[in-house]
């Protein structure tokens, strides 16, 4: 079971957003990632392998794990609010609050909006963009998730072609049920946009409930 925190933090004018998560038993790792305005500006990485081969088999693994990762993600927090995090580009000077995010990022698209869930495969019609000059982005990454409450299941992961276009088809998991969320989310390099859709699948198809970040 994955597990995932995201939490938005203002500091001094300018807008961050903190995202943490269990990339699963394939690569045991918690990842916080520090965004502002579409772009990476801090990344922590923590192993938990050790602490996995060392559970005892009566041992609450998941929560035990989420507690860490609840604890990475305050932590985080706590040093960004506090002004002690390093973070890249600042010796540059603080973006203008006015300005924010229409500048550089990622803009998801989906280009089949009423048509992407059928007979309980997803086949989801993606394009990325440059929020600055609109242009394709190419061998972008591309992943599909599912979330509902604490749970997060990763679909499925591709790359954008020349155009900055690509296709993500999977069988949607079994968490998939009224009031869960399905998270279209591209990185290119220092670069991050996403796109949210809240699932009601007992009216199909899903109603957009946010635009990329």
């Amino acid at each position: 079971m994955n597990f995932g925190f995201n939490s938005n933090v203002s500091v001094t004018g300018a807008l961050y957003h903190v995202q943490t998560e269990d990339r699963g038993p394939s690569h045991p790792y918690l990842d916080t990632v520090v965004y502002e305005s579409g772009r990476v500006v801090y990344k922590k990485s923590s192993s938990y392998s050790e602490f996995v081969a060392a559970a005892s088999k009566d041992m609450d693994l998941a929560g035990q794990l989420h507690e860490r990762l609840a604890q990475q993600h305050r932590e985080v927090i706590a040093q960004l609010e506090a002004g002690t995090l390093v973070l890249r580009g600042q010796e540059k000077s603080q973006p203008d609050p006015s300005t924010e995010g229409t500048g550089e990022g990622l803009e998801v698209q989906l280009k089949n909006p009423k048509t992407w869930l059928k007979g309980g495969i997803a086949r989801l019609e993606v394009g990325l963009r440059r929020k600055k000059n609109g242009q394709g982005v190419a061998n972008a990454e591309i992943e599909a998730l599912v979330e509902r409450g604490k749970e997060r299941i990763h679909c499925t992961f591709e790359q954008t072609d020349d155009q900055g276009s690509t296709v993500l088809q999977f069988p949607m998991p079994a968490v998939a049920s009224e009031g869960a969320s399905l998270l279209i989310r591209a990185t290119d390099g220092d670069f991050y946009g996403e796109l949210r859709f809240l699932l009601k699948l007992k009216q199909p198809p899903p109603v957009l409930s946010s635009a990329q970040k």
